[in-house]
């Protein structure tokens, strides 16, 4: 019953975070499919983890990674769906549902990608830096200047659109005030 519940749980929150590597659905589920088989596997040995949600963005973002690489190695799909520019073209991952605000979403497909998934994982995971650098595989310090020049750059994208953001649409907007 716990494991049905990490998977329920965290299943559509793991599918968004992937959707920033690849628009390959199937490949998502796939990589889904097996790290939950291999944490059911593994059940007896695998260690214990003060934070299951950051265990399983780390497990599967390497997991989506590893697939993408040996997809590009072997050439067997189009090299669009699997680079960064679904990650920088598609910034629906962002939405809280329908809390979103589609101007934000625009605002924030302009960042390169590092600073985009900072962002996710910040404002939208409830990351502290150090959660973030474990899974960007970065410093805490790399965390904070890819925060720091994201922020810099909605705000002057803000400004550069007259863009008047409602602060009650995101977390995020307090920041940018």
């Amino acid at each position: 019953m716990a494991f049905e519940e990490i998977v329920s749980g965290h299943y559509k929150s793991l599918f968004r975070f992937g959707s920033r590597y690849t628009r390959d659905k199937a490949l998502l589920e796939d990589c889904l499919h097996d790290l939950f088989v291999y944490l059911w596997e593994k059940r007896r040995t695998v260690n214990s983890t003060d934070s299951i949600r950051r265990y399983l963005l780390t497990a599967f973002r390497n997991k989506i990674l590893l697939e993408l690489d040996r997809i590009r190695k072997r050439g067997w799909t189009d090299e669009e769906a699997v680079t960064g520019t679904a990650f920088e073209e598609d910034t629906s991952h962002f939405a809280h549902d329908d809390d979103a605000s589609p101007k934000l979403e625009l605002l924030i497909g302009r960042l390169p990608a590092r600073q985009q998934e900072a962002i996710y994982l910040r404002y939208y995971e409830g990351m502290d830096v150090s959660q973030i650098a474990g899974i960007m595989d970065i410093s805490t310090q790399s965390v904070s200047n890819h925060l720091h020049k994201a922020l810099l750059t909605l705000r002057q994208y803000a400004r550069q659109f007259s863009l008047w953001i409602s602060l009650a649409a995101l977390p995020l907007f307090s920041f940018l005030a």
